[in-house]
């Protein structure tokens, strides 16, 4: 078996981290292919991966500079083939679909084409709050889904499995849950020397996240203000300078309300990650939108509980194997009286006009009853879907009310689990999330295409996948 890796680069990050430990995984457990090349349009600076080979066209690029797929799939394949000895028997590609770089979306189209077996992973989707990402694979996106027999998928969480399945066509061509692996604490866990632990609060708990607009810094403010026996901390700041004026007033915000909140804790601290997150007295979540999850799985790991919001569409799979996440709430509700409504109908309102025009879709004619009746229920108002200036105004309001306060906690129902609860969710996810686990269920869907049936491909309709990702009950005025 000959296996081509496939990603625009393999800079430190995400994907590259997948790619890592499916070669690691390979490695460690003998169930590997007979030879394998990773094909990146950047030059690899890590030291895990061996054979790397770098194929002009293939890095990020937009719809004026991308390179016709023919070419970029003609280049693709010259080099696999003296990577390999031959083509790949099977194509390993990764996010192909996500308007990085039209390019290669259209160069997966032309392997479909050819008969190519491959294995698509799309780990974020163009359809899922990245419009400009949407726009940029221009006319290819009715290409963008090949399907046959042998043209396998896989994904990270059943919310996109039930998404693209539906996309599709059921079983035409397969659509496997393919969890990321965890780091498991051998791999962690680092110390040093010295006392830098010593000015970090004992009743810290930590939200180990870098700053953007989805990771939700105004609930953390929320609970800041609501849970004052406890010090809140994120661990680091944004790297994007579009969101540092949000972050930055959300700094000022927290002092001048004296909360016991910390931003960019990593960044104040000679203490390691790992230093930190064993020093926690429990770690939280509290962000409206992920893709794998990896906040609901890595604290167990580390023998630390988990406290905050739950993301039930990413979760659901989780708990099937084992990973008791129910002490999580699903929302934090404030009650109506607490916000201008007619403030948030023109939010949201903007929300939807400016969401659907980047996406050059109109907005279904009931958009703004159904957005509202989502966001706001008999339960009251969902405050991880509201906007930072009307976070900030809730929560001065909520603070200086008992009785408001008093319903946040008990909805937040914050604490830390007890130790064999801890210990359940440590070992189940040891289980079903290591990276001898995650290679075996790469290894078996590649013999799973390669005995596949094969068929000419064909396109699905790639306005389902938008349908489905785009509708106004899923609006936030926290993803723009």
């Amino acid at each position: 078996m000959k296996v081509a890796l496939v990603h625009y680069h393999l800079q430190p990050g995400g994907v590259t981290r997948v790619i890592e430990n499916t070669v690691q995984a390979w490695k460690k457990n003998g169930l590997c292919p007979d030879q394998w090349v990773v094909l990146s349009g950047r030059p690899y600076a890590g030291g895990s991966l061996e054979n790397v080979r770098v194929v002009e066209g293939l890095d990020y690029a937009n719809a004026l500079d991308s390179p016709d797929p023919k070419i970029l799939r003609e280049r693709m394949e010259e080099i696999a083939r003296s990577a390999l000895g031959g083509l790949p028997d099977l194509w390993h590609i990764h996010n192909h679909s996500l308007g990085k770089n039209p390019g290669l979306s259209g160069a997966v189209a032309e392997l479909a084409r050819s008969g190519a077996r491959m294995l698509l992973q799309p780990h974020d989707f163009a359809e899922d709050g990245r419009p400009q990402n949407f726009c940029n694979l221009g006319g290819s996106t009715d290409l963008i889904y090949p399907i046959a027999p042998q043209i396998h998928y896989a994904v990270l969480n059943r919310r996109d499995q039930h998404f693209l399945q539906s996309t599709v066509g059921g079983l035409a061509s397969p659509v496997h849950l393919l969890a990321n692996a965890i780091a498991q604490p051998s791999d962690l866990r680092q110390s040093k020397p010295g006392n830098h632990l010593s000015e970090i609060p004992e009743n810290l708990f930590l939200y180990p996240v870098r700053a953007v607009r989805r990771k939700n810094l105004g609930e953390l403010a929320l609970l800041a203000g609501t849970h004052p026996e406890f010090h809140f901390a994120n661990s680091l700041g944004p790297t994007n300078p579009s969101f540092q004026p949000v972050y930055q007033s959300w700094i000022e915000f927290a002092r001048e309300n004296r909360l016991g909140l910390t931003f960019g804790l990593n960044e104040q601290t000679d203490a390691t990650f790992a230093e930190l997150v064993n020093h926690a007295q429990s770690i939280i979540n509290v962000s409206v939108a992920e893709g794998f999850g990896l906040g609901f799985l890595e604290p167990w790991t580390f023998g630390k509980s988990l406290c905050g919001r739950n993301i039930t569409e990413i979760t659901a799979d989780f708990s099937e194997l084992g990973i008791k996440l129910d002490h999580l709430y699903k929302e934090l509700w404030i009650e109506q009286k607490l916000l201008d409504l007619e403030d948030l109908k023109g939010a949201v309102s903007g929300m939807l006009t400016s969401t659907y025009a980047k996406y050059q879709r109109p907005i279904p004619a009931d958009g703004l009853d159904r957005a509202m009746r989502s966001i706001s229920t008999d339960k009251g108002v969902s405050f991880g879907r509201l906007n930072e200036t009307m976070q900030k105004g809730a929560i001065l309001k909520i603070i200086s009310s008992k009785d408001a306060l008093d319903w946040v906690r008990n909805q937040a129902n914050l604490g830390v689990l007890d130790e064999t609860k801890i210990k359940a969710n440590q070992s189940a996810v040891a289980e079903n999330f290591s990276l001898s686990a995650y290679g075996s269920k790469v290894y078996r869907i590649y013999e799973d295409i390669l005995g596949a049936h094969q068929e000419d491909a064909t396109f699905a309709d790639g306005s389902l996948m938008l349908d489905q990702f785009l509708c106004p009950e899923r609006i936030n005025l926290l993803r723009d």
